[in-house]
């Protein structure tokens, strides 16, 4: 609920009126042995929001394009569904159709065959300042944390826009970053606005620093930057379909 107070809306809110639009995308191909004929290989590539009422869903152009060709018969959509008496959550699985692409911009949408469980708000990028608070919902590590005995885990990280790049022909948001990382499995998280609770963003990459062990290998360390994609990109997408 909005709040004149703190003029915006608050972390529970956005997660809960969001919940049944945000699910992760998967790859499950069947990997049979002798002792378990029906086992199924399965593997989380990333996180997407559902964008209309009619089953678009949007995610990362990068997201699709780093499954091999011959596994993306294999993705599908995996969605928030219920929650049992033993507050588990439940989901539900649906084929992805892809739709559009755009690797310039690095958006993706696709399709279900059926009506869409929830649907996020479209912000304007536009109007993102500096400092605001911004909200990410996703699925980061999320094949880690199934191997990890967690299942499925869908977080909530607050952060807040700290820097915005335009282009120079136009003066429109090309990018905006964040302070904090965005691990695999988040790309292509919704990015709520905290003052409209709306999604202003599409959470795309990370930057790493590169740092020698003594005596050990070069690493990457996640540095407190990640970068989100304007959902403005993704509005003119959806208006040429």
């Amino acid at each position: 609920m909005y709040n004149i107070f703190k003029r915006g809306f608050d972390n529970s809110h956005i997660i809960e009126s969001n919940r049944r639009a945000i699910g992760y995308i998967d790859v499950a191909i069947p990997d049979p042995t002798p002792n378990n004929p029906t086992q199924i290989k399965r593997g989380i590539r990333g996180t997407g929001f559902f964008i209309n009422k009619d089953g678009l869903f949007a995610t990362n152009a990068h997201v699709y394009k780093q499954v091999p060709d011959a596994e993306k018969k294999h993705l599908a959509i995996n969605y928030y569904s219920r929650t049992d008496e033993k507050g588990i959550e439940h989901y539900v699985r649906k084929d992805l159709q892809l739709v559009k692409l755009d690797e310039e911009k690095d958006i993706a949408v696709f399709k279900i065959d059926e009506k869409s469980p929830g649907v996020v708000a479209l912000g304007d990028t536009q109007a993102v300042q500096e400092g605001e608070e911004v909200l990410i919902l996703g699925h980061p590590l999320a094949t880690e944390l199934m191997i990890m005995g967690l299942g499925v885990t869908r977080t909530a990280d607050q952060c807040i826009v700290s820097a915005i790049k335009k282009r120079a022909l136009d003066g429109t948001p090309e990018v905006f970053f964040v302070d904090t990382h965005i691990n695999a499995g988040a790309s292509g998280s919704p990015v709520f606005s905290k003052k409209t609770g709306k999604v202003i963003g599409i959470a795309s990459g990370r930057i790493d620093n590169n740092t020698q062990i003594p005596n050990g290998p070069l690493i990457k360390v996640p540095a407190n930057m990640g970068i989100c994609r304007p959902v403005n990109y993704l509005a003119n997408l959806i208006k040429a379909l």
